[in-house]
C-alpha cells in the first residue's frame, strides 16, 4: 500500500470516526429530551388530574345536595302536619272534604272550635287586665257564607273595571276562595281593637293589634298573614287575622318569624298555584288532543263508510 493509500484510508476513518460521534451526540441529546417532554407531561398529569377529579367531586357533591333538598322539600310537602292545630288551609291545600268541628258560642253569635276556646277567654281577659279591650268581628264561617264574601268581593272589583278572571284574582288574595278559608276551620278569628273597628292596615296602629303582636302567642294564637308574606301565604297583610295553632307552634313560629306555611314545610302559594296552572294547561292540552284525536277517527271511519257505499 503506498503512502498515498494510507493518507486516504486515515481520512476516511477519521471522516467515520467523526460522524458515528456525531450521531452518537445527536442520539444522546434525543433520548435526553424525549425524557425530559415524558417528566414534564407526567408533571402536567399530576398537577391537572387532581384538579379536574376536585373539580368532579365537587359537581358531584352539589348535584347530589341539590338532589336531598329537593327531596326533602317533597317530603316535607308530602307529609304535613295531621294535627288538628297545624292544619293548613290556602289557596292550594284546601279544607278536607271530610273535616268536622265542634264549636263553641264566644258571645255575640261567634263561634270558635272548642279546643281553642279556654285559650281565647283566658287572651281575652288578659288583655283587658291591661285596659287593652279586643272585639271580634268575625269566626267560624261556613261555606255559603264565605261564597257569599268571595262572590261580592268579585263583583266589586268588576265594577271597578276589572276583568271577570282579574277580578276573581284580586279578590282571592282579599277573601279567601270558597274552600280555601280558615275561618271554615273554627280557628281564625278577625280582631279589631275598641277605639278602631275597621279592617284595614290602620288596625296596626291600635292598642289591641299591639297588644296581640306581643302576647298572643302567648295563647297559641298568631298573625296569620303577616307583612310582605303575600307570596308565601297567598293573602294581603291582614293586621286583624289571627289563627290558633296551640300553645307550642305559636311560640316557635314567632320566635323564629316564620309564617304557618314555612312551619309546617309547605310549598309558598304562589309557587303552588303555578304548579297548579300548568297542570291544569296540560290537562286542557291532553283534552283537546284526545278530541281531535276522536274527530279525525270520526272522519276517517266516515270516509271510508262512504267509499264503501259508493263503491257498492
Amino acid at each position: 500500500m503506498t503512502r498515498r493509500q494510507k493518507k486516504r484510508m486515515l481520512v476516511l476513518a477519521g471522516s467515520l470516526t467523526v460522524v458515528i460521534c456525531v450521531g452518537m451526540l445527536i442520539g444522546t441529546v434525543y433520548a435526553q429530551t424525549m425524557e425530559q417532554e415524558q417528566q414534564e407531561e407526567a408533571a402536567v398529569q399530576e398537577i391537572v388530574l387532581p384538579d379536574v377529579l376536585e373539580e368532579y367531586t365537587a359537581d358531584k357533591t352539589a348535584e347530589n345536595t341539590k338532589e336531598a333538598l329537593t327531596q326533602d322539600t317533597e317530603e316535607k310537602e308530602e307529609n304535613l302536619p295531621e294535627d288538628w292545630n297545624l292544619i293548613l288551609v290556602n289557596r292550594t291545600h284546601p279544607i278536607p272534604e271530610d273535616y268536622e268541628v265542634e264549636l263553641k258560642n264566644i258571645g255575640s253569635g261567634h263561634k270558635i272550635d272548642a279546643r281553642a276556646y279556654d285559650d281565647f277567654r283566658a287572651m281575652i281577659q288578659a288583655a283587658k287586665r291591661e285596659g287593652v279591650y279586643i272585639y271580634v268581628t268575625s269566626s267560624y264561617r261556613d261555606l255559603d257564607k264565605q261564597t257569599e264574601l268571595y262572590n261580592k268581593k268579585v263583583e266589586s272589583y268588576v265594577m271597578q273595571g276589572y276583568s271577570y278572571e282579574s277580578a276573581r284574582e284580586q279578590a282571592g288574595q282579599v277573601v279567601a276562595v270558597p274552600g280555601t278559608s280558615e275561618h271554615h276551620l273554627g280557628l281564625a278569628l278577625d280582631l279589631v281593637s275598641s277605639e278602631y273597628r275597621k279592617l284595614d292596615e290602620k288596625q296596626e296602629n291600635t292598642k289591641g293589634f299591639q297588644w296581640l303582636e306581643e302576647h298572643s302567642w302567648e295563647y297559641g294564637f298568631i298573625l296569620r298573614y303577616p307583612n310582605g308574606e303575600t307570596d308565601i301565604t297567598g293573602i294581603i297583610y291582614e293586621p286583624w287575622h289571627f289563627r290558633y295553632v296551640g300553645l307550642e307552634a305559636a311560640k316557635e313560629i314567632t320566635e323564629a318569624g316564620l309564617t304557618l306555611e314555612e312551619y309546617v314545610g309547605a310549598k309558598p302559594v304562589s309557587e303552588g298555584l303555578e304548579e297548579l296552572e300548568a297542570q291544569e294547561k296540560e290537562k286542557e292540552q291532553s283534552s283537546y288532543l284526545s278530541d281531535s284525536t276522536e274527530e279525525d277517527t270520526y272522519h276517517t271511519y266516515e270516509s271510508n263508510a262512504l267509499g264503501q257505499t259508493e263503491g257498492v
